[in-house]
């Protein structure tokens, strides 16, 4: 054999083999899992313990469903509630606010993948708001023949072992008693107004609807039955 035919036959043959090795090697570094997994664009909570999540192109679902874990391991139940070709929205139940969550969707790919596999995210459920504490007064009666004053107001409160003080001008505390209380209205019994003074109050143990803490709240009245 020409000696210039062997050296190029076996170069050749070399040639071969590097390409063979490095597909070979290219091959082994990318996993079947992560080469078909989705890459999540974006994750939104709309409130109600609702998630949805977002994929980055086309996906597709086999059995799919969703394990919802927090911070310290606890598992929470979650539905789907709806899904397509790029989202999927699921419910996290029985769900604390506050607390953030990290979900795996399993049984899902990429559209054109061959292997259906899993994702992971996280999303935080925010911390519910307080009502602010700002109670409005709308009205204040009294009944002279009946001895009471009946204190309306706009705002929707509540109650807890609340206690209402009468003081004069002068600092001198008058009886009081609750003779009825509602969401939006209180009651109390005085005794010894004169008729026409002037009288300050303070009732304790209210709070506006919702708000995180109970206050005192103060004001002025005059003793004329309307």
């Amino acid at each position: 054999m020409n000696t210039g035919i062997a050296r190029k036959a076996t170069a050749i043959i070399l040639t071969l083999a590097m390409i063979m090795t490095m597909g070979i090697f290219t091959t082994g570094t990318v996993s079947a899992a992560s080469s078909s997994a989705p890459k999540i664009e974006k994750i939104k909570y709309d409130g109600k313990g609702k998630v949805e999540v977002d994929f980055y192109g086309k996906v597709k679902y086999k059995k799919v469903k969703v394990t919802v874990k927090d911070n310290s391991g606890k598992k929470y139940k979650a539905s789907i509630r709806d899904k397509d070709n790029d989202e999927l929205e699921f419910k996290i139940k029985k769900y604390k606010k506050g607390k953030k969550y990290t979900f795996t969707i399993k049984g899902i790919k990429k559209a054109k993948a061959s292997k259906y596999t899993s994702v992971k995210g996280k999303v935080k459920i925010p911390a519910a708001k307080s009502a602010k504490n700002n109670i409005k007064m709308k009205d204040i009666d009294y009944d002279y023949e009946d001895q009471e004053v009946s204190f309306d107001f706009k705002t929707k409160v509540q109650w807890k072992n609340p206690k209402v003080k009468i003081t004069d001008s002068n600092g001198n505390s008058y009886s009081t008693r609750i003779t009825d209380k509602d969401s939006d209205d209180l009651e109390v019994w005085v005794g010894g107004l004169t008729y026409g003074e002037k009288y300050n109050y303070s009732i304790s143990g209210i709070k506006a609807k919702g708000a995180s803490s109970y206050t005192t709240i103060k004001g002025t009245f005059r003793a004329i039955d309307d």
